[in-house]
């Protein structure tokens, strides 16, 4: 393996939107474990994570980050989520699961 396909391969280059979706909605689905029937979020490919449509405060959505982050290491992507590109971004990144999926596959593919 060459110097660029390894730095792809540990930057996640082969990741799928897909594979990416699948982890965050399995992140909540983990979330939802932890939290009472009436403050569940909903786990579904067009969901609300982060704002006015979802239960989670901040602290939950950085437990909910954390779970994401672990989950893509085991598919070879490793990305940090709450750093100061996606905190400072005029549309929050973690509105719902498609910006969210949209953002990390663009921290990804640079």
């Amino acid at each position: 393996m060459n110097d660029t396909s390894s730095a792809a391969a540990r930057n996640g280059g082969g990741v799928t939107d897909e594979a990416v979706r699948e982890v965050v909605l399995q992140a909540m689905r983990l979330a939802n474990m932890a939290r009472e029937e009436g403050s569940r979020l909903e786990v579904a490919p067009g969901a609300a994570i982060f704002g006015a449509d979802s239960p989670l405060d901040s602290l939950g959505l950085v437990a909910l980050l954390l779970d994401i982050e672990d989950g893509l290491r085991t598919i070879g992507c490793d990305v940090v989520l709450g750093d100061e590109r996606a905190m400072s971004q005029r549309r929050s990144p973690f509105r719902n699961v498609p910006s969210l999926v949209a953002y990390i596959t663009g921290s990804v593919r640079g």
